[in-house]
């Protein structure tokens, strides 16, 4: 079979869907796997082996004729907010096309659709995208943990960006780009003390107008943190790539219950969860209150 996944948002996104390309193949090793994804995205999936090819997302007058062209058996709409795939899917003539109830629209034009919510029921989203491959039987359970790839090349080239930042070195990411919740500034300079004192060598990767390397595209961010010997950040697209490189992690996760680490935190034997502890909201100042002292004992459990 063809399938098309469409995971048009964010890169953390991109990454818990994998799962469901695992899932695919070991169900039906002969699968041809498309995905669909924004420009921006795309250069983590180079060299995947599971994906027989990366399409970046068209405008949606052009999404009839990508779809004529991939001629998929199946289209899997894991991000519910782009309507107008499963539309265009259905335009298309494509025989198979598994969404959620999203949109009236989105819901008409699907011939298979989830109803089941995915707030509040204690699954990981990676396990809730596993539900798209119920019409072939192949959804429930567990799997792997996501997995992204560097080539040689581009390892070498992560340790040469780093090349001034001495061993032990932990990578850190302030922040994403959008609005979760992350520490202040304040608390990472304390932060970064406390690291030093320790005997670790600490560098910020991103965003990139905090870090003090020179700025570099995607590819150049995944050398970088697999140039290190551990990463913390908040749950965010970097801290879901460390993980996915299988780079040691430690993610800081605030306590709503939609955003908790049961649902979002990064995937991976080598990653390990460190939650504020007061009851304050986590866009403010929750995260805050985690001692930067409590860094230092999942450092040394992850290394």
């Amino acid at each position: 079979m063809r399938f098309l996944i469409n995971r048009t948002d964010a890169i953390g996104d991109v990454v818990v869907s994998l799962p469901v390309i695992e899932r695919i193949l070991s169900r039906d090793p002969s699968a041809e796997i498309h995905v669909l994804v924004q420009a921006r995205t795309a250069p983590m999936l180079a060299g995947h082996p599971g994906i027989h090819a990366v399409h970046i997302r068209p405008e949606d007058s052009g999404l009839v004729r990508l779809m004529q062209q991939i001629r998929p058996d199946a289209v899997l709409n894991l991000y519910h907010r782009d309507r107008a795939v499963i539309v265009a899917a259905k335009h298309a003539g494509v025989p198979i096309r598994v969404a959620r109830t999203r949109g009236l629209d989105q819901t008409l034009a699907a011939t298979h659709r989830l109803w089941k919510g995915r707030f509040g029921t204690g699954r990981h989203e990676a396990q809730n995208l596993l539900d798209f491959l119920e019409p072939f039987g192949w959804d429930g359970g567990w799997s792997q943990p996501p997995r992204l790839f560097l080539t040689p090349e581009e390892c070498a080239q992560g340790v040469a960006a780093l090349a001034d930042h001495p061993h032990p070195r932990v990578g850190l990411i302030h922040r994403g780009s959008g609005a979760g919740a992350h520490p202040s500034e304040a608390w990472w300079k304390q932060a970064k003390a406390v690291l030093r004192q320790a005997g670790w060598h600490p560098v910020t990767l991103s965003p990139p107008a905090d870090s003090e390397l020179p700025e570099t595209d995607l590819r150049g961010l995944m050398a970088r943190l697999a140039a290190c010997d551990a990463v913390i950040g908040p749950s965010t697209g970097p801290a879901h790539l460390a993980a996915a490189l299988d780079i040691p992690l430690l993610v800081l996760i605030g306590l709503r219950k939609n955003h908790a680490p049961d649902r979002w935190s990064p995937m991976g034997a080598r990653v390990q969860v460190l939650q504020y502890p007061g009851p304050e909201a986590d866009l403010t100042d929750g995260m805050d209150r985690i001692p930067p002292e409590a860094l230092l004992p999942h450092l040394d459990r992850l290394t």
